[in-house]
């Protein structure tokens, strides 16, 4: 496995939250797509193979989200996803989210509620973190929809989507779910968790490239729903090719997917999840959650130190994210990766977002990694004087 990420060997590669690495089976996936696309053209990518090119890829994503394949549907990213099921969605009332959000999950909701009679509610965060309690009683009989992430970009924390979706329904919402922070290092089950709509994409956790994202939404929502985004392929015969005074749409999630797009992304995103199920979703969480949790406890021992992400396993996912006291980000990134600090060793990849520290590793991370950061961290309080 180390030889499909070469970079290992020279970064201690912690930003999976930023972007996953791919590795170099999926590469070749669509190394050899755009080959045989780009010199062959039709001879290749025929009216056939081009009209089940997302077939794959729905299959494993059903397999990965534990639902129909009938019920998923391929787009471009979570950012087109959400804006196509947004426009969508019919009726008046409330969207209820949080300020602590990735801005995709709220601003199509924000700029559709000028055209449609929502209020976008927001509930504002303490110390970075949503408490859920509060959350949920926000959602109440003006409730249109709640739009969250399953897992927050910024600290991880981790929502308890049952409950969520619980009270959704008693009070006639539904539920929608950003949950690229999630799928690849986190099971998840969509039917379990009564979830009405699940998006993710391919490039962070699930390890595939950018230009790739599927969207879970629940079967009675696909007749209800129509797509905010339409196009040739939206219909159930895409070939024909005719127009006619009304669309006869596909009777499942397909109806969502509207043009060609980059398919390539579309075939290693599928490769990609293959590529984590032989090793095992639940293998990686298990994984995952120790280093983390291994990570947090030698954070703690740190003076200048505060650990944001939640300390219960079941409260978050693979992100720790730091509050660091008497240095600012800039200062703690250039200073990891100096040469005194490195000492021939590797650089450290992490991400600075609104003013803290944010480490995100995956499966192709160890404790030697982990230990080395937290080295260089001491060293770089005692060069500081903090």
């Amino acid at each position: 496995m180390v030889n499909d990420f070469p970079l290992i060997e020279e970064v201690i590669y912690l930003n999976t939250a930023s972007i996953g690495l791919v590795p170099i089976p999926v590469l070749e996936s669509v190394k050899e797509f755009i080959e045989k696309t780009s010199i062959r053209g039709t001879v290749y990518l025929s009216e056939e193979v081009e009209e089940n090119i997302f077939e794959d890829l729905r299959v494993n994503s059903a397999n990965l989200l534990g639902c129909s394949v009938d019920e998923v549907a391929i787009f471009n990213s979570v950012t087109e996803a959400l804006n196509s099921i947004a426009w969508a969605l019919r009726g008046g009332g409330k969207i209820v989210s949080t300020n602590i959000e990735f801005p995709t999950v709220v601003y199509p909701w924000m700029r559709i509620s000028k055209n449609k009679d929502w209020k976008v509610v927001l509930i504002d965060s303490k110390d970075y973190l949503i408490d859920e309690d509060e959350l949920l009683m926000a959602i109440d009989e003006d409730t249109l929809s709640v739009v969250i992430s399953h897992v927050e970009f910024l600290t991880g924390q981790r929502f308890n989507l049952k409950a969520l979706a619980e009270k959704a329904h008693e009070v006639g919402a539904i539920l929608i779910v950003d949950g690229i922070q999630a799928t690849g290092c986190i099971p998840v089950d969509v039917k379990r968790d009564d979830v009405d709509i699940y998006i993710t994409g391919s490039y962070k956790w699930l390890i595939g490239p950018f230009g790739a994202a599927v969207a879970y939404i629940r079967h009675d929502l696909c007749r209800e729903l129509e797509p905010g985004l339409v196009g040739w392929r939206s219909v159930k015969n895409m070939w024909s090719l005719n127009i006619r005074e009304s669309m006869d749409y596909v009777d499942s999630a397909r109806k969502f997917e509207y043009s060609s797009s980059a398919y390539e992304a579309k075939v290693a995103m599928s490769k990609s999840i293959e590529y984590l199920t032989r090793i095992g979703i639940d293998n990686i969480y298990s994984y995952n959650m120790k280093l983390t949790k291994y990570f947090m406890e030698e954070l703690v021992n740190i003076e200048n130190i505060e650990v944001v992400t939640p300390v219960n396993v079941k409260e978050r996912g693979s992100i720790v994210t730091v509050k660091v006291k008497g240095l600012n980000p800039t200062t703690i990134k250039r200073g990891l990766n100096s040469k005194e600090l490195k000492n021939g060793g590797r650089d450290i990849e992490f991400s600075i977002r609104r003013g803290l520290a944010r480490f995100s590793p995956h499966f192709y991370n160890d404790k030697e990694d982990v230990d080395e950061v937290i080295e260089r961290l001491r060293k770089l309080f005692s060069r500081y004087g903090t």
